[in-house]
């Protein structure tokens, strides 16, 4: 439970010890083979969970991976960045979203990611969900949409979303949206803890990518993290990347490897950002 409290005229704080863990997936989907990546998931889901509580690892106990409160998986994980109108999936009837709340509720945890869909007017979106054991706790559909192609063949969002999750309030984002700040903003009465993108992040931007995660958790006061796919498509190779930080722009993740696949982990402190946050207040002081 969360207890509020005062600690200074301009900051009200939530007082919790928990700690929110989370598992980046940096899967390279075959591409518009989607039987075939929900597959090949279902084995490196099965195999990361074997490996969180295997104690035939390096360092034995202490160099275990924490079990994940959250899978995150890259932007269209199961298709790759398509534009084909006949991979889009009904959000009543989608094989990508059965899977994710088949695999939550089998794991106790969140599945997050992004799929293309298509409503019954015909109109598509880069959809994000985040599925819990019970559900679907939220959906998000992408705002900015990539030139010169994705703009043309799906709808962009019109509303941001903040999803409520072990106590910690979640700010999805897709790919593009992190480099329009505006639209992410931290709102000073009621922030958010934690910017989750998912993405299929070209290598050949990798630099900008990092740069922007940093950022985007500093004026925000936040934990960021960035979920990127590996591997190449059609089009464009990718490198990963994934990363997670924290308020102040440090890094805060680990990495393994499993079934060829990077996996990026780590473990979110809500009372050390809260701490921060009260110390330094800044997003009192926000636009």
């Amino acid at each position: 439970m969360l207890l509020g409290r005062k600690r200074t005229k301009e900051a009200e704080v939530r007082v919790t010890s928990k700690t929110l863990n989370l598992a980046l997936l940096e899967f390279s989907p075959e591409w518009e083979m989607t039987s075939m990546n929900l597959s090949r998931l279902d084995m490196l889901v099965e195999h990361l969970f074997r490996y969180c509580y295997s104690d035939d690892i390096p360092g034995g106990s202490e160099g275990r991976m924490p079990v994940p409160d959250i899978i995150v998986l890259p932007e269209f994980f199961s298709t790759g960045f398509t534009m084909n109108p006949q991979v889009a999936e009904r959000p009543d009837s989608s094989e990508s979203l059965v899977w994710m709340e088949r695999t939550a509720g089998l794991y106790d945890c969140a599945v997050a990611g992004s799929i293309p869909v298509v409503m019954p007017d015909g109109r598509r979106f880069n959809r994000f969900y985040f599925v819990t054991p019970s559900g679907v706790a939220g959906q998000y559909d992408k705002r900015h949409l990539f030139l010169g192609g994705e703009d043309i063949n799906y709808a962009p969002g019109t509303e941001r979303t903040v999803i409520e999750y072990k106590g910690w309030r979640i700010m999805p984002g897709i790919c593009f949206d992190l480099r329009f700040p505006v639209w992410m903003r931290n709102i000073k009465g009621n922030p958010y803890d934690l910017y989750l993108n998912v993405a299929n992040w070209p290598s050949v931007r990798k630099k900008v990518a990092q740069v922007l995660v940093e950022a985007r958790a500093i004026e925000n006061v936040c934990y960021v993290a960035f979920c990127n796919r590996s591997g190449k498509d059609l089009m464009l190779e990718y490198a990963g990347g994934s990363a997670v930080v924290n308020h102040r722009g440090r890094s805060r993740e680990s990495m393994l490897e499993i079934d060829g696949t990077n996996v990026i982990y780590a473990s979110l402190d809500m009372a050390e950002m809260l701490r921060y946050r009260a110390s330094f207040p800044i997003l009192q002081a926000a636009d």
